[in-house]
């Protein structure tokens, strides 16, 4: 069920460590503690084929601005913070700051609701009955001894993180289909905060997290349903251990509803239809690729499927079911990482990853690229994806992949 993709445009108008959890978590990859391509600054972020031949090359109009006028207290150099007694300072941002803090002025107005019957997420239809319940995030593993994955081709949203060792993982957001299972579940990090915050509240579905970890992202709106404190969670036989936790979404999504807790999630992109096409900045892409120092990320233009097909270190990213990952759109930022002061049990250093404040970063849609600036300007807002002329690039509705990249590892053939 290829639910990611392309609608008709005329629709458009309507466990802790016993989880495999926290620092000790390591991957199977060779350490690599000075991890090439990390940006280990202060809190400050940093600023900075062939379309198909029905793309109407115009440039949108301003849906989404003015910006809005709000009071804006910038990053500055952040100390170390005692937590929980026994456990390092934290030296993190995000546990240091208000959620609804500005760090710096929004550029555009975030997206507006969907119609009813649409999805938030996608753009696509959805039943309505299911438009207010929570999204649920999950943390999946994305390491070769963790694929493939469960049911990524269903979510409506995913993100890619690295983490220790320069490898990677994903936060899926599934909210308009409910899959039958999902996982391998890994930890949570604090990195994980900016964005279950902009999300209204939704579930999150995780292994676990060392103490220190786990207590600032506690701090936080979400409907804590880890693994380290639920038992909703079992280990599949036919998983190597650590890469075998699994969850159904279904009993999750049942807690939820009967704490009558959560909410439907805010829209986080705009859709294109027959009026919005592709700025005049865009320009024919084949290809994208993202460079972790232990990770690639390959997205190429599958004009059969009309979408994005993925690559992951040089194998095709399936699916458990045998389905290629196609999403419609790939965002691209370009992140700093701060340390957390946490280290993982091979030594390595834990480090946050800053999707807060503004930076470079690329939209890849419909067979072009968008060179952008990507502003988040607090953790609870939605993230803008805005030309230089300030206005917010439409995506095509469909599931949409995010990957927050090391500055300076995007290629774009």
């Amino acid at each position: 069920m290829r639910m990611h993709m392309l609608a008709p445009l005329a629709a458009l108008t309507i466990l802790a460590s016993a989880c495999g959890g926290g620092d000790g978590d390591t991957e199977s990859t060779p350490s690599d503690n000075d991890i090439t391509g990390i940006q280990d600054t202060a809190a400050t972020p940093t600023t900075s084929g062939v379309a198909p031949s029905t793309t109407i090359l115009i440039s949108p109009p301003t849906t989404r601005g003015p910006a809005p006028k709000v009071e804006v207290d910038p990053l500055g150099t952040f100390g170390g913070v005692r937590i929980l007694n026994g456990e390092p300072l934290y030296t993190g941002v995000f546990g240091q700051i208000d959620v609804s803090r500005n760090v710096v002025a929004p550029v555009a107005l975030p997206p507006a609701p969907q119609a009813s019957g649409i999805a938030p997420l996608t753009g696509l239809p959805m039943t309505a009955a299911d438009a207010d319940r929570p999204a649920m995030i999950v943390k999946v593993d994305n390491t070769k001894k963790g694929r493939p994955q469960e049911a990524l081709s269903q979510a409506d949203l995913v993100y890619v993180l690295m983490v220790e060792n320069g490898v990677t993982r994903l936060a899926a957001v599934f909210h308009s289909i409910e899959p039958e299972i999902l996982g391998p579940v890994r930890s949570g990090r604090t990195s994980d905060i900016a964005l279950f915050s902009s999300l209204n509240n939704p579930i999150f579905a995780y292994s676990g997290a060392n103490l220190l970890h786990h207590a600032v992202i506690r701090r936080f709106e979400m409907i804590d349903l880890g693994a380290g404190t639920r038992s909703e969670y079992h280990r599949a036989p036919d998983r190597p251990g650590t890469y075998d936790l699994m969850t159904l979404p279904s009993d999750l999504w049942s807690i939820a509803a009967s704490r009558e807790t959560g909410g439907g999630p805010l829209p986080h992109f705009e859709y294109r239809d027959e009026s919005i096409g592709l700025p005049q900045s865009a320009r024919p892409a084949r290809s994208i690729t993202i460079d972790y120092p232990s990770a690639t990320s390959l997205w190429e233009f599958d004009d059969e499927a009309a979408g994005w097909a993925r690559t992951q270190d040089g194998e095709s990213h399936m699916d458990a079911d045998g389905e290629r990952i196609v999403a419609s759109n790939v965002l691209v930022a370009e992140v700093d990482h701060v340390r957390t002061g946490s280290f993982d049990t091979a030594g390595t250093a834990v480090y946050e990853e800053q999707f807060l404040g503004t930076g470079r970063g690329w939209v890849v849609t419909d067979g072009h690229v968008i060179e952008v600036t990507w502003t988040k300007p607090s953790l609870d807002s939605v993230a803008t994806w805005t030309t230089a002329d300030g206005v917010p690039v439409a995506l095509l509705p469909g599931q949409t992949w995010v990957e927050l990249a090391p500055v300076g590892s995007v290629t774009v053939g």
